[in-house]
């Protein structure tokens, strides 16, 4: 990324680096914040960075990892994939490695987690609650739950 106004801001008086994206979006048939999204993967990948055999995708992933050594080591230290035991970045090891939400949540935190961000709504939320305390051993162990933390002082505390 260049300085503000772009190499020659004194050149052309409106005609800045944004409109220089927006009328290339358009050229190309894009949405103008898509191009910006894609100069600013650029930015934090200079040519040397990249690698061949990591896709885009993950490059924009990775990117938000803010120190730059960081970003470059960890892009080629992929993971070992569990269902292939190849070592190789998906979308989900990237989001999890700079903690974004998965799109396929494994664990039962990425799930619970998944689970809190479809029942934002209090409307959907109590719907699902009465439609899972419906389910007698789901209820049962909820009251587990609930005694317990009652028990060790997490729970509603007593008036005085």
């Amino acid at each position: 990324m260049g300085t503000h106004g772009g190499s020659q801001p004194h050149q052309m008086p409106g005609f800045g680096v944004t409109a220089a994206l927006r009328m290339f979006a358009e050229d190309i048939g894009v949405a103008p914040d898509t191009v910006k999204s894609w100069r600013w993967v650029a930015s934090r990948w200079p040519a040397g960075r990249r690698r061949d055999d990591v896709s885009f995708h993950i490059h924009r992933v990775l990117a938000s990892i803010a120190d730059a050594d960081q970003r470059f080591a960890v892009i080629g230290e992929p993971p070992v994939l569990a269902r292939t035991g190849e070592r190789r970045w998906s979308e989900d090891e990237a989001k999890r490695r700079v903690g974004w939400q998965v799109s396929r949540p494994e664990t039962v935190q990425e799930k619970l987690i998944a689970v809190h961000a479809l029942v934002d709504d209090d409307e959907v939320a109590t719907r699902v609650a009465t439609d899972l305390l419906r389910r007698p051993k789901v209820a049962f162990k909820a009251a587990g739950e609930t005694t317990k933390q009652e028990r060790i002082g997490a729970g509603p505390r007593a008036g005085p």
